[in-house]
């Protein structure tokens, strides 16, 4: 099903989401389509890359914090030279907006606006989501297994990828906790919605800065496909991001992330996902929401 199978040497996610500054809100990133799903590079995987630009232009001194990122995908991103041009918007007291247009080839592929924050604002209250039940992250060294043995409470296992899985899913290691096998054709009851989900690890240590939080927001398998019977694509129209954990610049301490995934509605050839975004003491990293074209292969 993927276009784009897993290199030889894949490249790490650092050095895959690296930019470089070539002028003044100008940057320029290599992308690897090692991080592609089925047609075009991942859009979590653009999104990480978003993010190291608009944090570079617009945080400098590290003193805020990522709090919205929305960005529209206008067309799909293939290997090489992406360019990046960053603008803010308004540099406030408390928030500070900024624009983002990313070309390719001289063709606007991505459009997208941010939103920053200085730190411990004031609040009028809290209320927060629980986790949804689910078994422990498997140890990063634990082995893989075999997706016909696999056990919705292992926690010694990661899943063992089908080798036609798109590339980007052979860079990560996934233990899934929610939902059932894609393209099984095994439709929700009256009042439920298919999802998806599970423990998001990268094979090397890695802190969970703002930059890998974007990628888990579009790294799973869509919701939708489990109640389909045969394959089909999902790529993303636009993908929004609220980070809600107090995410330093440096990250949290390097950890397994639980991405829990819902959509609601799909009609008209386009579906929707929910995403929440979950540490193992609870902790909600990030809510995210995007809506993509649902198309048979």
């Amino acid at each position: 099903m993927s276009s784009f199978p897993p290199t030889a040497a894949p490249r790490s996610f650092d050095d895959a989401t690296a930019i470089r500054k070539t002028g003044d809100g100008r940057y320029v990133a290599d992308v690897d389509l090692g991080w592609a799903a089925p047609t075009a590079a991942n859009g979590g995987y653009l999104a990480a890359i978003v993010v190291r630009a608009i944090t570079d232009h617009a945080d400098p001194a590290n003193a805020l914090r990522l709090r919205s990122l929305t960005l529209h995908y206008l067309r799909p991103v293939g290997a090489g030279a992406l360019e990046l041009e960053v603008e803010t918007i308004r540099s406030g007291r408390r928030i500070t907006s900024v624009r983002v247009a990313a070309r390719q080839e001289g063709k606007e592929a991505i459009a997208a606006l941010a939103a920053f924050a200085v730190p411990d604002l004031e609040a009028a209250g809290t209320w927060l989501p629980a986790p949804p039940p689910a078994a422990p992250a498997p140890p990063r060294e634990a082995p893989r297994l075999d997706a016909h043995r696999w056990r919705r409470d292992d926690a010694e296992h990661w899943l063992a990828v089908h080798e036609l899985a798109p590339a980007i899913s052979h860079r990560v290691q996934l233990a899934p906790r929610f939902g059932g096998v894609p393209f099984s054709g095994r439709a929700p009851r009256e009042g439920e919605s298919p999802q998806a989900g599970g423990w998001i690890t990268l094979p090397e240590p890695h802190p969970v800065d703002a930059a890998y939080v974007a990628l888990c927001s579009d790294v799973w398998w869509p919701p939708g496909f489990e109640p389909l019977d045969r394959p089909a694509v999902a790529p993303t129209i636009d993908l929004t991001i609220h980070f809600r954990a107090d995410i330093p610049p440096a990250g949290l301490p390097d950890q397994a992330v639980l991405g829990w995934y819902r959509s609601s509605t799909a009609r008209d050839g386009l579906v929707e996902e929910d995403g929440l975004l979950f540490l193992g003491d609870g902790t909600l990293l990030a809510h995210s929401r995007q809506l993509a074209i649902f198309m048979p292969v």
